[in-house]
């Protein structure tokens, strides 16, 4: 499925569509360590699509987020989750966190559980970026 397909199945456009990269295997989504999934970000859910793995859909509840947390690796803000008990990292690019459906996927897994260290989405997203960058 090409990227207009999969606007036109669900309606939406680029900018209605978060792209994440896995950080590592897991049992929330199918794949291995960036693997990239596009992801509606809707009221209730996540609906995470990968064209690889045979144009099915994967849907995460909010509710089901028991914690958050970020942390920068190897030059990406990653969000690391325990989702339904089960560990789940994902990153995606700088403007993708900037972007208002990075902002949105935020308030929405925020307002079940809090995303702790902020500060790391901060100084990754934030207007002294490229100065924090050079001084790592």
């Amino acid at each position: 499925m090409t990227m207009q397909e999969f606007y036109d199945q669900y309606g939406v456009t680029k900018k209605d569509v978060f792209q994440l990269v896995l950080g590592q295997e897991n049992d929330i989504l199918p794949g291995r360590g960036f693997g990239g999934y596009m992801v509606v970000v809707g009221d209730e859910e996540m609906i995470c699509f990968n064209d690889k793995l045979n144009d099915k859909e994967y849907r995460i509840p909010y509710a089901a987020f028991q914690k958050a947390e970020f942390g920068i690796g190897s030059g990406n803000l990653w969000l690391q989750c325990v989702v339904d008990g089960h560990f789940f990292v994902f990153c995606t690019t700088r403007g993708g966190w900037k972007s208002e459906q990075g902002k949105r996927l935020l308030e929405k897994i925020g307002a079940v559980t809090p995303i702790e260290d902020m500060k790391a989405y901060e100084q990754l997203t934030g207007k002294f970026f490229w100065f924090w960058a050079m001084v790592k």
